[in-house]
């Protein structure tokens, strides 16, 4: 028997195109959602449950959400509070949030369609509670804390973060996953684990275990300004485990210093000291004795001794930090 040999075409077949993936639709309104937007909404109604008992929330309570999502634990919310202001990026999610309440008698919602980065938060409110987008986590955080040195401190904020950012902002000073945040959070705030949460307690489910905590503010709040606070820890934890006296030295550092120095000294009518300016920052470190010091391993003492050294020695160095912030919309909460 002859075999014939095979031969191959010269002709590559050409490539098939992968067939897209439909979008995850939310089984009770048919809503669909996108990984990409990081729309993973809770459905497991036990784990609602331990979130809105964890929160404590009392009848004279307002309840500030982030994201409502369909409104699955908005909906345990309004029989409970007040008043829940909600913010949501999404027409179609807060009109479906809007109609639930409606259907189900509450007058006591008011949500908006926004960021929540951009939308003022409400004037006043007791208790955060939230499955918070992982994406904007940390400004989120950020902005309670800031809400706590303004003087309207909330009660409580019960929050779902992705389960490694909870661990970051739990960690202990010396711990690798210590930082800027972390650092923050323990000056203004008691923060608590409280349990984990799996992926398939959500749609659609994320590739990542998620962790609910609890924040309390101190009481009494920190006499620090959060601008003056925020602007030195950016400074020495941009390169953590350098020594202070390497973060301080660093040019662009002395020059941003520099400029809030000048400028408060400007408007305040303060003589400049004669001192050049890099001899006056080293001068506070030497006499705190905190040239060798390293900023994952400092804790709130010291840094707040640090800080009160600048005050002394050359205030208004802090006094006008360079901090990111986003222009207030118009539209926002009454």
């Amino acid at each position: 028997m002859c075999l014939r040999p095979c031969v191959r075409s010269s002709r590559a077949l050409p490539l098939r195109k992968p067939t897209p993936l439909a979008p995850k639709l939310h089984p009770a309104t048919g809503l669909p959602l996108s990984r990409t937007r990081g729309q993973h909404l809770l459905h497991n109604q036990g784990v609602i449950y331990k979130i809105v008992e964890a929160a404590d929330i009392q009848a004279s309570d307002a309840v500030y959400e982030v994201g409502c999502g369909t409104g699955e634990l908005t909906m345990r919310l309004l029989p409970l509070a007040r008043k829940v202001y909600t913010v949501d990026t999404e027409l179609r999610m807060v009109e479906e949030t809007k109609s639930r309440a409606q259907s189900g008698g509450f007058q006591n919602l008011e949500a908006l369609v926004g960021d929540a980065l951009r939308v003022p938060m409400p004037r006043r409110f007791d208790v955060c509670v939230s499955n918070l987008p992982y994406k904007i986590s940390a400004p989120i955080i950020f902005r309670l804390l800031r809400r706590i040195s303004e003087g309207h401190p909330w009660r409580a904020a019960v929050l779902m973060l992705q389960r490694e950012f909870a661990d970051r902002l739990l960690s202990d000073p010396g711990e690798k996953g210590f930082s800027r945040l972390a650092l923050n959070v323990r000056l203004f705030a008691k923060a608590v684990r409280l349990f984990d949460v799996k992926p398939g307690s959500f749609i659609p489910s994320p590739e990542i275990h998620s962790t609910v905590i609890r924040l309390e503010p101190r009481v009494p709040a920190p006499e620090v300004d959060f601008n003056e606070w925020d602007a030195l820890i950016r400074v020495i934890f941009s390169r953590r485990r350098k020594t202070l006296r390497a973060q301080f030295k660093k040019l662009s550092t002395l020059a941003m210093l520099e400029q809030n120095y000048k400028m408060w000294c400007s408007l305040s009518g303060t003589k400049p000291s004669a001192i050049p300016f890099p001899e006056l920052v080293s001068s506070v470190l030497k006499e705190e004795s905190m040239l060798r010091e390293r900023a994952f391993a400092m804790d709130l003492d010291d840094l707040h001794l640090l800080l009160k050294a600048f005050n002394r020695r050359g205030h208004g160095v802090l006094q006008r930090p360079r901090i990111w912030t986003l222009p207030l919309q118009a539209v926002g909460f009454a």
